[in-house]
């Protein structure tokens, strides 16, 4: 199995987004590389030719504006921006942050965005993922299930969900009969414990990430699995070792 590193939230007692950049990894993922300019991620990129980023977040539509927009408005305010990072970055996975319902109106609204926003992605070859955002209580995705239908009923093919184990916990709980059903619409996995998004090995949390990364991940995904969750740059990541690509 193969891991990323989520600079965002992992080594969080170094306090430049650009220093966590290859700490420890040669894969990473990012939810806020918007931080850093466009210019100065090539710059470090071109002196780190080995260093792989996996995935990035959309600019959150919800950090935007309060309103829902019509798609040249979104492609304005967030798409355009996200593609420039997306390009410069040379990544193939893009979550698509929205932003919340008040109302079912609002909901097919937004879920409408989301498949413009593929359709505007699929000609880059860019995978674009959504996911149900179990800290935001009126997000317009609520459940996993509500992602499988909208990815069913997808018209381009680079509309996947977003597996996060943190999420689905929270959610959902019953991880091994809800993963079987989301198998055919997976695009990105991430694992953090829950209730305290720690270290997934951490016995206190509620998920054994043991039996969810051997028997119900591996068995299907060989793509990067993204890290994250909140750590410091002195933890350790020994258990990783026994997740070795080699298994």
């Amino acid at each position: 199995m193969r891991f990323c590193a989520n600079i965002s939230t992992l080594f969080n007692d170094i306090p430049k987004l650009t220093e966590r950049k290859d700490y420890r990894f040669d894969a990473i993922e990012c939810q806020n590389p918007y931080d850093i300019s466009v210019n100065e991620w090539k710059e470090l990129i071109s002196n780190n030719k080995s260093l792989k980023w996996i995935l990035i977040n959309s600019l959150p539509l919800f950090n935007q504006t309060n309103e829902i927009p019509s798609f040249i408005e979104y492609q304005q305010l967030v798409l355009n921006r996200t593609l420039d990072y997306a390009k410069a970055l040379n990544v193939n996975k893009v979550h698509l942050v929205m932003t919340d319902a008040n109302n079912d109106s609002d909901r097919c609204k937004i879920i409408d965005l989301v498949y413009q926003a593929a359709e505007f992605f699929q000609p880059h070859r860019i995978m674009c993922l959504i996911e149900p955002l179990s800290i935001r209580l009126n997000y317009y995705l609520q459940s996993y299930s509500m992602a499988i239908d909208i990815v069913k009923s997808s018209k381009t093919d680079n509309l996947k969900i977003m597996l996060d184990s943190y999420h689905l916990q929270r959610l959902h709980g019953n991880l091994t009969e809800r993963v079987k059903e989301m198998i055919p619409f997976v695009g990105h996995v991430q694992i953090s414990q829950t209730p305290n998004r720690d270290c997934p090995v951490n016995e206190d949390g509620e998920v054994n990430h043991r039996y969810f990364l051997s028997k119900l991940i591996k068995p299907f995904y060989q793509d990067f699995i993204g890290l994250e969750y909140n750590d410091s740059s002195t933890a350790s990541m020994t258990w990783l070792n026994e997740f070795s690509i080699t298994d």
